[in-house]
């Protein structure tokens, strides 16, 4: 039983990404089945055979019409999207402690109006959201000459403070009402009672003991935070002009580009995700799923 145990363990977390990655294969050859000209088996083995030499893929520019090849263009605008959304996460989860924190302290009225921004917010589309935000920047600079923030890249100028802003909104609001629900949670657990027993003072529980359970709970919706934040890159990358990961799969699309972009994505969301899994591992001693 020991041994059947430790080959689970071996054999799981290197089989679980490559059958992931084997189905990201096999969805993407299914634009083959709307092409008359070619089968999926033929798409199939064309996709298999361009992730086993990448090197040799290639992309056609639609207005110059000139070959080039995909790699390393591809990682520019990989690391150029990995930039806003990894930046926006980190705002989210900065800013949707800092306003628990407000939260906590402030008085009945200030608590009804952190709950109605956050309704409100979360309500609004996207589009919405960074139009108003880019025609607040351009209008600030007519009015004043004071450029507060690049609102759109220009040539090799590429822009991801204000996109990353943006993206970090709508997981902001997010993570606090995440937070927030467990903070009600834990306000009535025993391990807080008791702190509070000992002469604790509020600032010393939520800093030292609470906030380190919440965030730990907050992990378990990691998947759906990540996910959220992808659904809106694309539409942010082109209102930017930012050259990223899903304006150029939009702009080249083929199956093995799509295939090879999409594996792209999911390596590094899949060890950030597992990073997570073992941190808490280390953390609860329990062993969780995301």
């Amino acid at each position: 039983m020991i041994g059947v145990s430790v080959v689970k363990s071996v054999i799981k977390p290197v089989m679980e990404p490559l059958l992931i990655i084997f189905g990201i294969v096999l969805v993407s050859s299914t634009s083959a089945v709307f092409d008359a000209g070619t089968s999926y088996i033929d798409s199939l083995l064309s996709v298999f055979q361009d992730i086993v030499r990448p090197n040799e893929l290639v992309y056609v520019n639609p207005v110059s019409e000139i070959e080039r090849n995909v790699f390393p263009i591809l990682f520019i605008a990989f690391f150029s999207s990995a930039r806003i959304v990894f930046l926006a996460l980190g705002i989210a989860l900065l800013t949707s402690v800092l306003l628990l924190v407000f939260y906590f302290f402030a008085s009945g009225f200030f608590k009804k109006i952190i709950k109605a921004c956050s309704v409100v917010v979360s309500s609004l589309p996207d589009i919405f959201i960074i139009a108003v935000l880019q025609l607040g920047v351009v209008v600030f600079f007519k009015s004043t000459g004071v450029l507060l923030i690049d609102v759109a890249a220009t040539g090799e100028n590429q822009v991801i403070l204000f996109p990353a802003v943006i993206l970090s909104i709508l997981p902001t609001f997010f993570f606090l009402g995440l937070l927030v629900s467990f903070l009600k949670e834990e306000e009535h657990l025993s391990y807080v009672e008791l702190a509070k027993s000992k002469g604790l003072n509020k600032y010393h529980i939520l800093f030292i003991h609470m906030i380190r359970n919440i965030l730990i709970s907050v992990t378990y919706h990691g998947k759906q935070i990540v996910w959220m934040m992808l659904s809106n890159l694309l539409i942010l990358e082109y209102l930017f002009n930012v050259f990223g990961v899903t304006s150029f799969l939009f702009s080249y699309n083929s199956p093995s580009i799509f295939a090879i972009t999409a594996i792209l994505l999911f390596i590094p969301i899949y060890i950030f995700l597992k990073g997570l899994q073992v941190f808490i591992k280390r953390r609860i001693g329990k062993e969780m799923s995301l």
